[in-house]
Order: C-alpha cells, then structure tokens, then sequence
C-alpha cells in the first residue's frame, strides 16, 4: 500500500524519514539479514493525519547461495486522527535455488476508503466515504517446473464487518453487492514467468503473470464470483546505469463481485489519481517508467500511465482512458539487495498526490 502525502507535509516527511534510517547486520554466521526501518506521516482527506512505522527485512534461508534472490518480510503499522489502524506485513520468501517461492500478506485494517459511483463518468465531486473493518490474508505457493517459469495456488481472504456508508449517498444508491458485512474467500490459480535480474530493483526481463480465482460459499464466502488477471512487466537497461520499465495490466472479474473487491484507478500503476477513483468489473491500464541515478544513493524516476474501466474486459477498449504522469525520487536504504524508498508526485487532469513506500512501483 502506498501513502498519499500532501505537498506541504512533503519536505518535513522525507527529511525525517532519511534521518531515522537504520541498518543493522547481526554478527552470526550468516550475516545474511539486513534491517531498516523509519517512521511514516501522511494527511489523506479520508484518513486525515496518520502517523506510524513501516520496516523491511531482506535474508535468505539457511543453505541459500549467495546467487539466489533474497527473501523479504515487511512490517508496517499506521493510525490515523480518524481513529483508524493499519498493520501489514506482506513477504516473499524463495527456497531451494528459487524452485519454491511464498509469496502473501496477513495485514488487519480499520480504514476508510472513497467512493465516486462505477465506471469512467463518475464525477469527482461526488467524493463520499466508507468505513471497514477487517482481517487480511494473502497466500501463494508456487513451484517451478522449468527454467523461469512457476505454477501454483493462491488464496486470499477479507472478512468485512462493522461496515458503514453515508445513508443517501451514492453508494446506498448504487446496484453493487457488499453494502453490508461479508467475507471474501477466494481459491485460485497462478501462472509465472519471471526472468528478472533482480526483485528490487530490475534491470532486465520479464515479469508475466496470471491468476484465476474463484470465490465460493463453500469457502465461507459471501459473494459467489470469479477473477482473472494478466500482469504484464518488462525492464530494459539503457544507457550505463539507466532502467526503462513497463507495466501492461489487464483483470476482469465476474458479476456478484462486491463492490470493495472492484477493480481501480489510482494504484501503482495509474499514480495521480485518488485511491479508487475511477472503478469497476474490469480493468485495462498501461504504465511507462524511466529509472535513472542521481548521486550515491539517491535516484529519480519519471513515469506516466493511461488507463481505464469498464463493466467487462470487453468494453475497456472502447471506454474513455485517463492519462496521469510524474517525477519521482529514490533512496536505497539496503545497498546489497537494492531496496528503495519511493516518493513520487503524480498528477493527473484532476489533480495530484504524493506516495511514499518501500520498493518500486512494479
């Protein structure tokens, strides 16, 4: 998750942030972990001011070459003036040269979120507010079964309750399912090929990959509905020590879908927009990003991206696309495996946000 930060909390932010880095090794054997951690604050209209830590652990397991790609495990935790709490620890962990990779999140969130109405005429002054409440499980398992190329099974889990909507507002209004409490429970399967040099911070390759998920009442389920999703990913070096990285996204999920698990504009992908601006069934977006050092350890981006949504994957090549760009800044906070802190300025025809988060974009 990203956080949006407003232009005059943006120096003092960064600035502190820089300053409380801390890197540490153990002295084991090993001396294979690396930790670094810094305190976070934002100002969101939904969330107003929040404040918390956010850390990162880079390792590999015992017996683990050098060679191999580093495992990580994030933690964060966040509370807002509106009385919201965030806590989430995503992690990648890679076993056996690779062959195996876990990837998930187990996260608990009390959070608002906006709401503007489906599809790509909701208006922006139509702006509203909901509350939730709810456990967060993300789980993969994959295998691989020849050179770069992984299969295996994934499950995710969101158990909505203490839901809240404004009472004649838009949402009340709107035929979506999931105004009330229910869960997510989705099974389902993925496909990989990843021939990146590296998962920080990519110079070369191809990230591809596809998922299928259904979620059903004999998982606990309350919504019966299905998703695919083909994420689309290539990284080219160019020039001595510069990166050209590209993003092509495209999803779809089925009727039934709740309304809080609806594809979006405003990810990582489309930054510049509000967090789920722009939502609906499916979704087709296109994002462009140029990495480039500055000096030391401190590097920039720029990045632009078009995007839309639409009821099926059919209609978002005829529905009306939103374009959004912007500049970056980076700061690697772990030099052996490359992490970096990420504070970007996206705009778009609507306005503009700040983000800051560990690692990439995409």
């Amino acid at each position: 998750m990203a956080y949006k930060i407003p232009k005059l909390l943006y120096a003092i932010i960064y600035f502190i942030s820089l300053s409380a880095i801390s890197q540490k090794q153990p002295q084991d054997s090993t001396k294979n972990l690396k930790l670094s951690a810094f305190p976070v604050a934002f100002y969101t209209p939904e969330t107003q001011f929040g404040f918390g830590g956010v850390g990162i652990a880079t390792f590999r397991l015992k017996n683990e070459t050098l060679q191999t790609r580093p495992s990580s495990f994030q933690l964060a935790f966040s509370y807002t003036t509106r009385n919201q709490i965030l806590v989430f620890a995503p992690f990648e962990v890679y076993k056996d040269d690779e062959r195996w990779r876990f990837l998930g999140e187990l996260g608990f969130y009390k959070f608002i979120y906006n709401f503007y109405g489906l599809g790509t005429d909701s208006k922006l002054e139509d702006e509203e507010f909901y509350e939730v409440t709810f456990p967060r499980v993300r789980l993969s398992a994959l295998r691989e079964i020849y050179p770069n190329i992984s299969v295996g099974a994934t499950y995710s889990l969101d158990s909505y309750s203490d839901l809240s909507i404004e009472e004649g507002g838009i949402l009340e209004a709107t035929d979506v399912p999931g105004k009330r409490d229910g869960t997510i429970s989705n099974i389902g399967f993925t496909a990989l090929y990843d021939s990146r040099d590296d998962i920080f911070f990519p110079t070369k390759g191809f990230f591809i990959q596809t998922n299928y998920a259904v979620s059903s009442k004999l998982l606990g389920a309350t919504f019966a509905y299905s998703k695919f999703e083909l994420d689309n990913r290539f990284y080219q070096k160019v020039g001595k020590n510069q990166v050209v990285a590209a993003n092509l996204f495209l999803a779809n999920s089925s009727e039934n879908t709740p309304f809080y698990d609806l594809y979006y504009l405003g990810t990582n992908r489309t930054r510049g927009f509000n967090n789920r601006r722009f939502q609906d069934n499916a979704e087709l977006s296109f994002a462009l990003e140029y990495r480039f050092p500055i000096a030391g350890r401190f590097g920039a981006a720029a990045f632009g991206s078009t995007g839309t949504v639409a009821p099926n994957l059919g209609q978002t090549f005829s529905s009306a696309y939103k374009n959004s760009g912007g500049i970056g800044l980076r700061y690697i906070i772990n030099k052996r495996d490359g992490v970096r802190l990420r504070v970007d300025y996206g705009v778009s025809g609507e306005g503009s946000n700040f983000y800051f988060t560990i690692k990439e974009a995409f």
